[in-house]
């Protein structure tokens, strides 16, 4: 058992799962492993300049506002081609992840875990310090498969056996969510916190990506169509709060008192929690978090690449489904609402506590 020791997490900011799942470990190692000193870090936070503009920068303009560029370097890199791609851009980050490599020499771990690609797939290289890979999705790119780390993460079997292929071993943990998830909370006092005077069924709209719905719009349909039952619609803004919010409030009139907006949430487990169908994105953490409450997810506006493969994990396995427009939202929520047993339910032990208990019996 690690006691006494250091553990070292590095997470990057391309997407927020990646930070949300280092932040769920970390939590939990501190609840966990009191003796253990933990540290969680964003790796973009330690790249040179260059090399962070490269990264996140780019990240951001491809997944959100030219998506199919991404699809097409997503699918271009998980080929054969996938090797020739990061041997050429590896050493850009190498040579701008000094600070990083300087922060590792000066904290000193005994262990690393990633949960994103890049520490793992340029660490090994640069330190000894082993380094466990938490692959925070539900297929397993490529550029994860890095030989040199000790230990593999992963959601699920398939990803196991497809790992096994390449000679990699890995274990099922399930992705990691934040421990409130975790803490059972009185559901009638969470719908009184968030001022909703009603057992009328509730349905989350979290944020997401720009794509072919339009949440505005089809909060508007679902606002304006009989479903014989009322509903009560509860929609987060999200990061582009002005542009969002602005779409939002042209419904919200005197005769929609069930509709209500939140600029952002801080504990985002008790909405989902009190929710009876969620709609948003199909990022790793977002899909973990509807697995463990058991609550039917619809997925709109997949960033194409990792979230198609997560949407097919749910549509494959009658977890969720997903929606490819306003008026095919408005069908899906009706068709889970009259068949509400048509969602399958998994429930999974705490996949932080997996993860960290393997990799810290060292």
């Amino acid at each position: 058992m690690l006691n006494s020791k250091k553990l070292l997490i590095i997470s990057c900011s391309t997407g927020s799962g990646h930070l949300r799942a280092a932040e769920a470990l970390r939590l939990t190692c501190d609840k966990l492993y009191p003796n253990v000193e933990v540290l969680h870090i964003d790796m973009a936070d330690y790249l040179d300049g260059i090399s962070r503009i490269y990264l996140v920068s780019f990240y951001n303009l491809f997944s959100n506002l030219i998506p199919f560029s991404y699809k097409l370097l997503y699918y271009l890199t998980n080929s054969w081609l996938a090797q020739i791609v990061f041997r050429a851009v590896s050493p850009i980050i190498r040579i701008g992840s000094r600070k990083l490599i300087k922060k590792i020499e000066e904290y000193k771990p005994d262990l690393i875990i990633s949960t994103h690609f890049l520490p793992s797939l340029i660490l090994p290289n640069k330190i000894s310090t082993p380094i466990d890979t938490v692959i925070t999705d539900y297929h397993a790119h490529k550029i994860w498969l890095t030989p040199k780390n000790r230990n593999f993460f992963v959601a699920t079997e398939e990803i196991k056996i497809e790992l096994g292929k390449f000679h990699i071993q890995s274990t099922v943990s399930g992705i990691p969510i934040h421990p409130n998830f975790f803490e059972q909370k009185d559901i009638s006092k969470l719908r009184d916190k968030f001022n909703i005077k009603n057992n009328n069924p509730i349905i989350l709209f979290m944020p997401t990506s720009r794509g072919k719905v339009s949440p505005a719009l089809a909060i508007n349909k679902i606002l304006n169509h009989n479903f014989g039952t009322a509903l009560n619609i509860v929609a987060i803004a999200g990061k582009n709060k002005k542009r969002n919010l602005d779409d939002l409030e042209q419904f919200k009139t005197v005769e929609h008192t069930n509709f209500t907006i939140f600029e952002n949430v801080e504990n985002i487990d008790e909405l989902m929690k009190i929710s009876d169908i969620i709609v948003g994105k199909a990022g790793g953490l977002t899909v973990s978090e509807a697995l463990f409450l058991q609550k039917p997810i619809i997925i709109i506006n997949p960033i194409p690449g990792q979230e198609d493969y997560n949407t097919s994990y749910l549509e494959k396995n009658h977890f969720g489904l997903s929606a490819k427009s306003d008026n095919d939202l408005v069908k899906k929520i009706q068709y889970i609402l009259s068949n509400p047993t048509s969602i399958n339910k998994k429930s999974y032990p705490d996949p932080s506590k997996i993860i960290l208990d393997k990799a810290l019996m060292i």
